[in-house]
């Protein structure tokens, strides 16, 4: 189990649609102007961290998947339906697996905005200071 970042979290889902959509163009950032029918963009909405014990913290980083279609309401609730059985769970470039909860979508304007939040544990090592020895000397 490989170190799980954000980062690789939307890598994940970019593989996923690339191997559900091999001909669509997928981006992971903000897209200029005029993008074409057909296109994704994966973009990270919101997150969350909580402290868990030890050196543990859950995260749960949600996405905004958008995908714009031809003008076509009916076609992004076709794309709706697939992307929860796509998107339930994704594969990290390491091999990991993360389960995604919470899918919500809705369209506007024609654009399928389907968000799904990936929570996942990940581990931060803290340095902790040594004790200094303490001598006792017993006086009589």
């Amino acid at each position: 189990m490989a170190a799980i970042s954000t980062q690789l979290v939307i890598d994940a889902i970019t593989l996923a649609l690339r191997t559900g959509y091999p001909d669509a163009i997928i981006l992971d950032d903000q897209a200029d102007q005029g993008i074409k029918p057909g296109a994704f963009i994966v973009r990270l909405v919101d997150g969350d961290q909580q402290k868990r014990v030890g050196p543990r913290y859950h995260r749960a980083p949600m996405f905004d998947v958008i995908y714009f279609s031809d003008n076509s309401g009916p076609e992004c609730i076709h794309f709706a339906d697939e992307l929860c059985a796509m998107l339930e769970t994704v594969k990290t470039p390491g091999g990991d697996l993360i389960h995604g909860t919470g899918m919500d979508w809705h369209v506007e304007d024609h654009v399928l905005h389907f968000r799904v939040t990936y929570g996942h544990f990940v581990r931060r090592e803290v340095e902790q200071d040594e004790m200094e020895t303490l001598g006792i000397t017993i006086q009589e």
